[in-house]
């Protein structure tokens, strides 16, 4: 039971969905705050296609780093030792979750102002998808800068 609170604690009271959430709160109280943004993935669906693809490659990154960061090899075999290695592995697939729904979220975003389907919700969709894919890739980026500091890489 306690990893189901756990894994509860990391998706639901976290940074990323903070994140997530904040781009609708912005558009619940304004719905036409997206227009800066609107306006050039109207005119080009190049602005959409290049936030969906600056997501992918916050997935990408997100994936080698958590990869590595997870690795075994050399002084890092320790780890697996580790108490609370269970808890580091799942915090890194929960951040690779999130980025995974911002590349969604994004692509989904595009189109939605390609076609003209409610483009403002679309524009915030691409920014909420964004920003949680953002800080998915931050959170582990920053733990990978913490094993460095522990292990002396």
């Amino acid at each position: 039971m306690n990893w189901l609170a756990d894994l509860l604690r990391a998706v639901f009271v976290s940074p990323e969905l903070l994140f997530a959430l904040l781009p609708f709160a912005i558009y619940t109280y304004e719905p036409t705050w997206a227009d800066v943004l609107l306006k050039p993935m109207s005119d080009s669906i190049s602005w959409g296609l290049s936030g969906a693809g600056l997501s992918i490659g916050m997935l990408a990154f997100s994936y080698k780093e958590g990869f590595d960061l997870l690795s075994l090899s050399g002084r890092r075999g320790v780890l697996i030792e580790w108490p609370e290695y269970p808890k580091l592995k799942a915090r890194v697939l929960i951040a690779f979750g999130w980025c995974l729904i911002g590349t969604f979220t994004s692509i989904c975003a595009a189109w939605m102002v390609a076609k003209a389907f409610h483009p403002f919700l679309g524009a915030t969709l691409l920014i909420s998808g964004l920003l949680s894919a953002a800080t998915a890739t931050a959170t582990i980026a920053l733990a990978r800068f913490s094993i460095r500091e522990l292990f002396g890489e």
